[in-house]
């Protein structure tokens, strides 16, 4: 069984332990650190992670781990808080962080970047099963209303992203915004962008 099968097998099982627990499970992941195996659990509130939070979590599933044992070989588990710079995995945390700052990480560039900075919007699942990241970013072409030339277009209080309506996302909608897009094919990293002034109880 392969690093990512047994991470997804994990997440499975975990997830309604971690609710029992009172926390969201973020993700599980397989880890080599100093030549030892870790299995890092991240888990979230709205209102912040207690160290009592991770404890009654980790007691949780290190008792479900003894009885699975669904790894060969000695390893430890990590169970600990999102961070202030997260970089987003799964389709649930770009629910539970939209609107909130972030930074695209791109392996081609589009438009000649391959950094883009703003609002995370969503991960949009396209009609082939394909899916697609989208940021809101401030933009003068955005404020006319203008094409982008890309996949996304600017319109008023709502946009567009190929052709399926997106509403605003929360937070200080002075000046022009537009949407952008990409295909999370071509998408290294999305990470959180948490400055001291903005940092918030949730993602410590």
């Amino acid at each position: 069984m392969g690093r990512r099968e047994i991470e997804e097998r994990l997440f499975a099982d975990f997830e309604p332990l971690a609710r029992s627990a009172g926390v969201e499970l973020l993700d599980v992941e397989m880890l080599s650190e100093n030549k030892m195996t870790v299995l890092r659990a991240t888990i979230y509130r709205p209102e912040g992670i207690t160290l009592d939070d991770c404890a009654r979590a980790q007691r949780i599933l290190s008792d479900r781990l003894d009885e699975t044992d669904p790894i060969p070989g000695s390893y430890s588990l990590e169970v600990s808080s999102p961070g202030i710079e997260r970089v987003l995995r799964r389709p649930k945390e770009f629910v539970i962080y939209r609107g909130e700052p972030c930074q695209v990480n791109l392996f081609a560039p589009k438009d000649g970047k391959r950094v883009f900075e703003g609002r995370l919007v969503e991960l949009a699942v396209e009609p082939d099963g394909g899916e697609t990241v989208v940021i809101e970013v401030d933009d003068e072409a955005g404020r006319r209303g203008k094409s982008t030339g890309g996949k996304s277009e600017f319109k008023g209080s709502n946009a567009q992203v190929n052709g399926r309506k997106t509403e605003p996302v929360p937070g200080d909608r002075a000046g022009g915004r537009r949407l952008v897009s990409f295909d999370r094919k071509n998408v290294s990293k999305v990470k959180l962008l948490y400055r001291d002034e903005r940092f918030k109880k949730g993602r410590n």
